[in-house]
């Protein structure tokens, strides 16, 4: 049955394995030479760390582009609802509807 099918498989991938021995070494090397290569760039190469950027006010936003914008956030909360009015008076003239 299914055992017998699985097992002569198995022999008939070993006997191409053992026929063709060049490729099967190229088939365990380069993947092994292309993780020693990520490994080596990325030692070259190594993270940086940046300082952090200080708050600056950015001045208004360009309320010209911003026609029927839409501005989705979440959750519900009496906290998020304030939020929403302070960025709708702050950046538009006329505030928006939250």
């Amino acid at each position: 049955g299914v055992w017998r099918q699985t097992r002569a498989l198995l022999f008939k991938n070993c006997l191409i394995k053992c026929r063709t021995k060049k490729s099967s070494v190229q088939e365990v090397l380069f993947p092994l030479f292309f993780l020693f290569w990520l490994i080596l760039m990325s030692m070259m190469h190594p993270h940086r760390k940046y300082d952090e950027v200080a708050n600056t006010d950015l001045g208004p936003l360009d309320t010209s582009v911003l026609v029927n914008f839409v501005i989705g956030y979440t959750p519900p909360s009496p906290m998020a609802r304030e939020i929403m009015k302070k960025v709708a008076f702050d950046n538009f003239e006329d505030g928006i509807h939250t």
